[in-house]
């Protein structure tokens, strides 16, 4: 089975492009303008912060909603760490095919694993080998939107989510993995994707999450107070406002409110970096149930905290999944 797809594209696609087009031509045709006639130094002022608002928010919803990466790691597979796999695919609850690689396992339980905004699957095949090497079963897939499998615009972990409760409901039906040792990690992306998806479905019976964002505006909790984030204020509703126009959703409720609902079962944060990423991350950990544990690794850069330490990491994730397996 081939791992690199065509993909079908939506009108979806071809409209936030032309969103995208319009806003470079306009900022060019306004540079234009300027050159040939400068204006009063007050017009540029009065310009600036409205063109920033609208030029960013358009620029990083485009970015979000349409990842690339798309033939990243192509050639990789399971077997280039002397796993033995299957190629899988299953239909999401949309409809879109998605299309990833599994790992057999010996102890039943399995893991699935959520690569981040512009990855593939098999980008998770570092934090797959300590987990396979102590027997547990993986599944790596492709998002939407990314790599072979269908779809043409990410939903910033909403839509996600429920990808990762058709992936369970795969392994559900697999003979080889115990539907009660069902467990999800995910990175950034693929972090939203895991608690939204553990916040609905208790049969996931565990969850780590890494470096996982806010998806809407009320995950930034509430109206700023600092005069940077009041700047940045109409940036982040605008930019809202065009993801979910861009991605076709209407999120009624954030990772904030939702993380709380995955209690009682274990849940592991980590967070890397300093500033905003771990402070984001605190806020969850302080939303959320027990049980819970955070790990913060300021050295490390987004997403990467496995590679700052992959023995600690994964002795960290071995043990978690272990100890949540026992009940």
């Amino acid at each position: 089975m081939s791992s690199i797809r065509i993909r079908e594209r939506s009108w979806r696609f071809y409209r936030n492009w032309l969103i995208h087009f319009v806003m470079w031509g306009t900022l060019f045709l306004i540079a234009l303008a300027g050159a040939r006639r400068p204006w009063p130094w007050p017009v540029y002022l009065l310009l600036a912060y409205p063109l920033y608002v609208i030029a960013s928010g358009i620029y990083y919803a485009y970015k979000i909603t349409h990842p690339g990466g798309r033939f990243a790691m192509r050639k990789i597979t399971p077997a280039d760490a002397g796993m033995e796999f299957e190629t899988v695919e299953f239909a999401s609850h949309d409809q879109i095919t998605l299309f990833g690689w599994y790992v057999p396992g010996s102890n039943r339980g399995t893991i699935i694993l959520l690569h981040g905004h512009g990855g593939k699957g098999i980008s998770m095949i570092y934090h797959a080998s300590a987990l396979v090497a102590k027997g547990y079963g993986v599944l790596m897939y492709d998002q939407r939107a990314h790599g072979s499998s269908d779809g043409d615009v990410c939903t910033a972990g909403w839509l996600e989510a429920d990808d990762v409760l058709a992936a369970r409901e795969y392994l559900q039906g697999r003979s080889d993995v115990d539907p009660e040792r069902i467990g999800v990690l995910g990175i950034s992306l693929g972090g939203k994707a895991a608690l939204l998806a553990a916040a609905r479905e208790e049969r996931l019976r565990a969850v780590v999450a890494e470096d996982p964002g806010p998806m809407i505006l009320a995950d930034h909790g509430g109206r700023p107070t600092a005069l940077r984030r009041w700047l940045n204020y109409p940036v982040n509703i605008f930019y809202y406002k065009l993801i979910q126009l861009m991605n076709g959703t209407h999120p009624i409720q954030g990772i904030l409110e939702t993380v709380s609902k995955i209690a009682p079962r274990p849940m592991l944060l980590i967070s890397a970096g300093k500033g905003k990423e771990p402070n984001f991350v605190n806020t969850l950990y302080d939303a959320a149930g027990h049980p819970k544990e955070i790990w913060h690794v300021p050295e490390a850069k987004h997403a990467g905290v496995y590679f700052v330490d992959p023995k600690a990491y994964q002795q960290k994730i071995v043990e978690f999944f272990d100890q949540a397996f026992i009940h």
